[in-house]
């Protein structure tokens, strides 16, 4: 990324990803070139920042309504993907084409409006922080959107020793080096905030203004929530598989006390009459944790089958308004597969 053309570089780079809400596009870009200019104290904001729509597989015509969008305002750029691999991949995808100072996240749906960028900003230039993240005062979303982000966030720092607060909104400002760190990761399955605490660097939480969606409904659906609870416990934390091990050390030993127990009780005591219930209720329970036990380390084996296969984390089907110095071979980059590594015989 650092050869590219200075002159071609803009100063800030934006990630929008989309999915669905394409007719957010126009809006979105309105609302971010009054922000911008205002903040820039310029009109052709074109020099200074680039907004990098990737569409992760919209059903809809999303895509033609961003690539209306890139023609009436030059500073957009749209990336389509070949099909829908997820928020956090496309994303990432974003990072990969970004080429400014500095580089944002920020979704089209303005629940994070982009008149907040500028205290982001103002907290990377002042040298204090390699990444700005913002953080909602208060939250308009449905209860149930409230209660289970909330818990998930909670239980993530649990699970891995973060400490990233609940409130955390989506919009982010980042430093290149943060960046160029971030896109040295070859996650298949991607959780941002868990790989930004990885990385470590310099944190600091903005508070922003937080607002309603401007239009339509998220498409981000209690079952991908669940998924991406899911994948990211999975990822950044092997303490469900010593929670089992645990639990199943403690039934083992319990079991064991209350075998010998019986015996003693048979040979010293008194005769057992036949216990159906408890026999069958001990079954049963044993029985559902040791299935449950299996699932848990099937997931974390499918994780590890999708990453050592090789395939890349997503396909770019098409790009738009990618004129820089240095696009093909950023391409090439991206399309490129790794050829398998030869090892030589040490010699006797």
């Amino acid at each position: 990324m650092g050869s590219l053309n200075a002159m071609t570089t803009p100063l800030y780079s934006f990630v929008v990803p989309i999915y669905g809400d394409g007719y957010l596009a126009l809006p979105f870009c309105e609302a971010m070139q009054a922000a911008m200019e205002n903040l820039l104290h310029a009109c052709d904001i074109e020099k200074f920042i680039e907004v990098i729509f990737v569409n992760d597989g919209s059903p809809n015509n999303s895509q033609d309504q961003l690539l209306e969008a890139s023609r009436r305002f030059s500073f957009v750029k749209v990336i389509e993907l070949s099909r829908n691999f997820g928020q956090h991949v496309a994303v990432s995808c974003g990072y990969r084409f970004a080429t400014g100072r500095y580089v944002g996240m920020i979704n089209a749906d303005q629940q994070d409006p982009p008149d907040q960028i500028g205290a982001l900003i103002d907290a990377l230039h002042a040298g204090n922080c390699d990444i700005a993240i913002g953080l909602r005062s208060q939250r308009t979303a449905s209860w149930l959107n409230s209660f289970t982000s909330r818990a998930f966030h909670t239980a993530m720092n649990l699970l891995t020793g973060a400490k990233t607060p609940v409130n955390a909104a989506t919009l982010r400002m980042m430093s290149r080096q943060f960046v160029d760190a971030y896109n040295r990761l070859s996650e298949k399955t991607p959780y941002i905030p868990g790989l930004e605490n990885w990385l470590g660097f310099r944190h600091v939480y903005v508070p922003i203004r937080h607002q309603a969606r401007i239009s339509g409904k998220s498409t981000y659906s209690f079952r991908k929530r669940w998924r991406l609870a899911v994948e990211s416990i999975i990822g950044f934390s092997d303490l469900p598989l010593r929670i089992a091990a645990t639990l199943g050390f403690a039934i083992t030993s319990i079991g064991m006390l209350l075998s010998l127990g019986l015996v003693i009780q048979k040979l010293f005591f008194t005769r057992l009459a036949p216990g159906y219930t408890s026999t069958i209720t001990i079954v049963v329970f044993l029985g559902g944790l040791n299935l449950m036990f299996l699932g848990l380390v099937s997931l974390y084996v499918g994780r590890i089958l999708r990453e050592v296969q090789g395939r890349p984390q997503y396909i770019v089907k098409s790009y738009d308004g990618f004129q820089h110095a240095g696009i093909e071979a950023l391409r090439r980059e991206l399309t490129r597969v790794d050829e398998p590594k030869v090892f030589e015989k040490a010699p006797r």
